[in-house]
Order: C-alpha cells, then sequence, then structure tokens
C-alpha cells in the first residue's frame, strides 16, 4: 500500500520546471491511476489525461465524469502551486470554485494552471480544463501561501 500521508517538504535540486511536475506528479496515487501526463505548451506545463472508457460519466452523451474533471483541475493546481512554492511545501487546500462550463466529450483532456497571485497568507491559482475550444471547466483554488500554515493550525 502505498504511504500518501503528508511528508516533508520536497525540494527538487536542479530539476527543471517540467522534471519538478513530472516528479511530483508520481507522487500522487490518484494521478498515477488516471494516467496523468506533464506536457509543454506555449505558456509553460498543462497535465494530459488521456481518455479511457471507465472515465466516463454519462454513457448517453458520451461525457467524462465530473469527478475525473475535479480531480484533474484539483493535481493540475496543487502540482503548480507547490512547485511555486520557494519550500517545496504541499499545500493544503483552502477553498475551490469550480465551473462546469459544458459536458467533456469522449476524448483527451487538458488542464493548464496559472498562480493569479501569491501572497504571505495565501496564493490563488486559476486553472483552465479544455478539450478544443470554448473550454470544459474553469477553476479557483485558494492555497495557504508562502508564509501560511501547510498543515493543520499553528
Amino acid at each position: 500500500m502505498t504511504d500518501v500521508r503528508p511528508g516533508p517538504p520536497m525540494r527538487i535540486p536542479g530539476a527543471d520546471a517540467e522534471a519538478a511536475w513530472q516528479i511530483l506528479l508520481a507522487r500522487i496515487p490518484y494521478a498515477r491511476h488516471l494516467g496523468l501526463e506533464v506536457r509543454r505548451h506555449d505558456s509553460g506545463r498543462e497535465l494530459h489525461l488521456p481518455y479511457r472508457e471507465p472515465l466516463i460519466g454519462n454513457i448517453l452523451l458520451p461525457a467524462l465524469h465530473g469527478g475525473v474533471l475535479g480531480a484533474l483541475v484539483e493535481i493540475t493546481a496543487r502540482v503548480a502551486a507547490q512547485s511555486a512554492d520557494a519550500g517545496g511545501r504541499r499545500p493544503q487546500l483552502l477553498n475551490c470554485d469550480i465551473d462546469y462550463l459544458r459536458s467533456a466529450r469522449a476524448q483527451s483532456t487538458f488542464a493548464r494552471a496559472e498562480m493569479i497571485r501569491q501572497g504571505r497568507r495565501s496564493g490563488l491559482v486559476r486553472v483552465i480544463c479544455r478539450q478544443d475550444d470554448p473550454p470544459v471547466g474553469r477553476v479557483q483554488l485558494l492555497f495557504p501561501g508562502a508564509a501560511g500554515p501547510t498543515r493543520g493550525p499553528r
């Protein structure tokens, strides 16, 4: 069984950003289960969710399950936030606002994160989930900031 308890901060000395994302992603059991992959994009990195039939939530459309999309955007935001944190701490989610904009068809899906704000107490990450244009989902996630707690109250 994989140990998923929070551990010490994780720094990746000498790793470029893409390699750091790949290493962080490999440590998340559900990301491995989903088959998530890091891809280079014009504005940085994005996660790729390869289509597989077990990910279907609505067989009539067919459409991907909303929980799979939710996991994709949360994992994307966590990896982006942790790779941007100088201390390499594992961020704990404070708040998540997700907008499902349209059904995600039975095909590969991509998610790209953007750090909107990184303050002392919190950091705001926006994730866009797409297959084609327009996007299928848009999410804003709030994490503790660089000076904030990473696990529970002080």
